[in-house]
């Protein structure tokens, strides 16, 4: 999403920081590559300079990390085999077995950081990321992801905002609802295809005109555009109030800080950069709640 606001002062009130872990994972691996050569430190480290960066910004009293099930098993696969199937990609780095092992790595580290864990069965994170925002709501929530499918959260739930990742940059709201247009244009990204021909501009100007929309369905066909709607509007999950009793139960939970277990962790993983590291990744996470 183009421009956008500023970071805010810090909030006074209670707020949730809502990580995408897999967006997150996949800058910390990158950035991991392009410093190896300089000091060879673990995947976790750059992961966890992005956390520690993001609390000490915004100041949340509370951080939820949100994982997805894997790929092949989402829901939306039994609808769209193809959907978010990059196997042929020619752009795409493998980074599978980094991604796994970092995965591993992190999930057990974070049990002992203050920080609340959420996977379920066949749901991605912006599923889950989505049922924790109207869950929270009207309390504030901060997504941070780089996935253009959640700035449909912040049009649907206004307590809740998407800041990019990098630069903390809050996204503006989209003039239209995300995941309508993508109903009609499709999403390249996720190997959802589209109607021919139409375009953003085509698709917002049919969005704008409920009679030209209805017109253009009947003419082309409403197939496309419910499958996609399916596989696009967040809140269309089947599984959405199911989703946010499991929000709700992990979210009552308490949450523990111990310095030792996180160190025996480091240690048992060889997490190499993590002693030296230390005292400027982890403070952040001891005030959480």
């Amino acid at each position: 999403m183009g421009g956008g606001k500023p970071p805010p002062k810090p909030y006074m009130e209670e707020l949730s920081l809502l990580v995408d872990a897999r967006n997150a994972l996949y800058r910390a691996i990158y950035a991991a590559k392009a410093e190896r050569h300089r000091n060879g430190y673990h995947n976790i480290i750059y992961l966890l300079r992005q956390i520690s960066s993001w609390i000490r910004q915004l100041n949340p009293t509370s951080v939820h990390i949100f994982w997805d099930a894997p790929r092949k098993t989402v829901w939306r696969r039994e609808i769209l085999s193809t959907y978010k199937d990059r196997t042929n990609s020619q752009y795409v780095d493998d980074i599978t077995e980094d991604l796994a092992n970092t995965t591993e790595v992190a999930m057990e580290l974070f049990k002992y950081l203050n920080l609340r864990q959420y996977s379920k069965k066949k749901m991605e994170a912006d599923d889950l990321i989505y049922a924790a925002s109207v869950t929270l709501h009207p309390k504030p929530s901060i997504i941070i992801s780089s996935d253009s499918d959640m700035m449909q959260i912040p049009y649907m739930v206004s307590s809740s905002k998407v800041y990019d990742p990098k630069t903390l940059i809050e996204n503006e709201i989209p003039r239209h609802h995300p995941a309508m247009m993508k109903s009609i244009v499709g999403d390249k990204s996720d190997c959802i295809a589209g109607y021919y021909g139409i375009g953003p501009k085509k698709g917002s100007l049919l969005i704008e005109n409920f009679q030209h929309l209805q017109e253009f369905l009947e003419l082309k066909g409403r197939d496309v555009y419910h499958r996609n709607l399916l596989l696009t509007d967040l809140s269309l999950c089947p599984k959405l109030m199911s989703n946010r009793l499991y929000i709700q139960r992990i979210m009552s939970q308490s949450v523990c800080y111990d310095k030792d277990k996180v160190k025996e962790t480091s240690k048992s993983y060889k997490l190499l950069g993590f002693d030296s590291e230390f005292a400027n990744l982890i403070p952040p996470f001891q005030s959480l709640k």
